[in-house]
């Protein structure tokens, strides 16, 4: 058989041997088409990683973590900041999981044992559009920043084996009036993410509010997109219906005369 006979054939039968797999290959990402997948046992939402472009920056929390536990070199000021930032993304997306009934902490793919299936979320952030000169320091958490978009990643690991299951981008949207939370559950959310926070061995001393509801926002925001998937996945437990009120009884017949 001619050379590019053989090769024809063989990319043929590639390509049907992809088919079979149950597999749809497009933009060089690979995505499962088999079905529902089993819901986890656990979510874990990894750490993010900031593109150098991306800075977050709050004197406040600096000046208050400094009169908590001492004075500490004005080079780790950024990348204590950074860390914390980080800690409050990953805080909310747990928080946001939870109370749609997903059992989620923060966590990575490592401690996931060979019993354990679970759903593994990470993903980096990066500026929302070209960096230039004029604009290079614009983007980040703080005054006079924003702009920060992330590309998030979930894989799933079950027996030893990692299947990545979803790719997605959260761009960087102008801040809205969110609807009012009546003021016991916004107490209990912050709550939440204040002891995730402490659990990830972050300081408790809360942001500044002009970087801490950008990092909230996002954080809910790539939460979003993870319920829209664990909702296709039937993993939600839909809420119990209200029992509806019961009929009165009928009243008894009159005899027949």
């Amino acid at each position: 058989m001619p050379m590019h006979s053989r090769t024809l054939t063989g990319l043929v039968v590639a390509f049907f041997g992809l088919l079979a797999g149950g597999c749809t290959i497009y933009s060089g990402l690979q995505t499962s088409v088999s079905g529902n997948e089993p819901k986890p046992h656990l979510v874990l939402v990894s750490d993010f990683t900031f593109a150098s472009d991306v800075v977050a920056i709050d004197r406040g929390y600096t000046a208050r973590l400094e009169r908590k536990v001492g004075t500490y070199p004005t080079h780790e000021r950024r990348q204590r900041t950074t860390e914390r930032v980080n800690d409050e993304i990953v805080a909310t997306i747990v928080a946001s999981l939870r109370e749609a009934g997903l059992p989620a902490q923060p966590g990575a793919e490592d401690a996931v044992t060979l019993s354990q299936s679970a759903l593994v979320v990470s993903g980096n952030l990066r500026p929302g559009e070209p960096v230039t000169a004029k604009n290079k320091n614009s983007f980040g958490f703080g005054a006079g920043r924003g702009q920060v978009a992330a590309a998030v990643g979930a894989s799933l690991f079950s027996s030893g084996s990692r299947r990545q299951v979803l790719t997605f981008d959260v761009q960087p949207t102008a801040a809205a009036r969110e609807p009012a939370v009546p003021p016991k559950v916004a107490a209990a959310r912050n709550a939440e993410i204040a002891g995730i926070v402490t659990s990830m061995g972050s300081p408790n001393e809360r942001l500044s509010p002009d970087v801490e509801s950008p990092a909230r926002r996002l954080g809910r925001a790539i939460a979003d997109r993870i319920l829209v998937y664990a909702k296709e996945q039937g993993w939600l437990t839909p809420p119990a219906a209200e029992p509806s009120p019961s009929a009165p009884p009928p009243e008894p017949a009159e005899p027949a005369t």
